[in-house]
């Protein structure tokens, strides 16, 4: 009992601290000698094995994406490519639709394979600039960059390259594309929910008088004047993302690489194009230097954080909460809503909770009788809920690039990344249900 006191406490405070804008690597420490303390775990061995071990495989798994992802946002943000994109997108649809520019940017992104982090250090320069343009108070940016990768994309739309929704494959004997009709129905209600809920937002937001204003140090070309001289022309500003999108697909069709290195390696041809294309707007040298810090950066803290996690998952009170989760006696649709959410919302990661889930009750589901497409789909989405915590990597990353206050941005992420998908995933209990699969 002390030692899920002791979860609970360590979460909170991690929580609260976050909040409080201190430094990621600093309330991970703290909150992981929460745990150790009240778990009567051994302190060396928790830092050493768990903590700093998790902390180091996460950051030497992520090194390259994080450091190329942030240099290729530097080169298309300080060459003003990224400023030209958004000029041509509010010419065609003008300054309301800036919600949906950036979420179908999104969409169109993450299907295609590219992960969250290197989402947010791509979207963001644009999405900055569109802000500015629009005047939209910058407290609704993080939770519009990340809802389409973070729901839709990561658990409800068939085919989904998405970790989650692959590794329920492995357990029901299912495909990407399982539970398409309900993948499909899901994201539409998602998306457009999301979007409704964030032009709402927008709204309430000028009745109150707010406005847009840039963080501290941060530098935004004004649309107003940027492109005038028509030294980017606008295919030029597109190439290089178009690129990236074409290099990656073909990279991981075309050859043994692994999606993590065909990424890596699109994104390095991108940003070898960008250089190119953008030489005389830009100061190459420091362009790269300085996305590189940037990105560098953001990849400790976020580590910092998985090293939290680490240490969270070795405590016996994890392995006490885990094991009471999975036995619950409500039917295995109402066991995966919960326990699935329950376990991503303590780790902050919402393929750890499917993942620990399926490993305890794959066999269990598949023993049930029920449409293994229909769970597939069912457990994918659920784990898109209430992963969106604080602490979770994807919002941590997404406010270090933004220099925004979890304090200012997490109310809306909370809603639309956490509360609609949960709502979803009770949804696709009740359409699978019906037999609409």
């Amino acid at each position: 009992m002390i030692g899920i006191l002791g979860l609970i406490l360590a979460v909170a405070a991690v929580i609260f601290l976050i909040w409080k804008n201190w430094h990621m690597a600093v309330v991970s420490l703290l909150g992981a000698l929460v745990v150790i303390v009240f778990n009567g775990m051994d302190p060396s061995a928790a830092i050493t094995d768990h903590f700093m071990a998790d902390m180091s495989s996460f950051a030497g798994n992520w090194f390259l994406l994080f450091m190329l992802g942030s240099i290729f946002g530097k080169v298309m943000g300080d060459s003003g490519a990224s400023t030209g994109i958004a000029n041509s997108l509010l010419k065609i649809l003008g300054d309301r639709y800036v919600v949906l520019v950036i979420m179908i940017t999104g969409l169109v992104l993450s299907y295609g394979g590219i992960g969250t982090f290197i989402i947010a250090f791509s979207i963001y320069p644009i999405a900055v600039a569109l802000f500015q343009k629009a005047d939209i108070p910058k407290k609704l940016i993080v939770a519009t960059i990340m809802v389409c990768p973070v729901t839709v994309c990561m658990a409800m739309l068939p085919g989904s390259p998405s970790t989650q929704n692959l590794l329920p494959t492995t357990f029901l004997g299912t495909t990407a594309y399982a539970g398409a009709k309900i993948g499909i129905i899901c994201s539409v209600i998602m998306f457009v929910s999301a979007y409704l809920y964030l032009n709402w937002q927008i709204r309430k937001a000028r009745a109150r008088g707010e406005h847009f204003v840039p963080s501290e140090g941060e530098k935004i070309i004004d649309l107003e004047q940027s492109g005038k001289d028509g030294t980017l022309q606008v295919w030029k500003c597109y190439l290089p993302i178009i690129l990236l999108l074409a290099m990656m697909f073909i990279l991981q069709k075309a050859t043994s690489l692994s999606s993590t290195y065909a990424v890596a390696c699109a994104m390095t041809i991108a940003i070898l194009a960008g250089c190119f294309l953008f030489r005389k707007e830009l100061n190459v040298q420091a362009a790269i230097c300085d996305g590189a810090a940037g990105g560098l950066g953001a990849l400790i803290s976020t580590s910092a954080i998985m090293g939290f996690g680490g240490v969270v998952s070795a405590s016996a009170a994890y392995a006490t909460v885990t094991n009471a989760l999975v036995n619950l006696n409500i039917g295995p649709l109402g066991t995966a809503l919960i326990s699935i959410n329950v376990i991503a919302a303590i780790t902050g990661s919402s393929a750890g909770g499917l993942n620990i889930f399926l490993n305890s009750m794959g066999d269990y589901l598949v023993s049930t009788g029920l449409n293994p497409a229909f769970l597939h789909r069912v457990v994918c989405i659920a784990s898109s809920g209430f992963d969106a915590m604080p602490h979770a990597s994807g919002m941590v990353v997404c406010n270090q690039i933004a220099k925004t206050s979890q304090k200012d941005t997490y109310v809306h992420v909370f809603i639309t990344c956490a509360i609609m998908p949960f709502c979803c995933a009770i949804l696709a209990c009740i359409i699978g249900t019906l037999g609409i699969i």
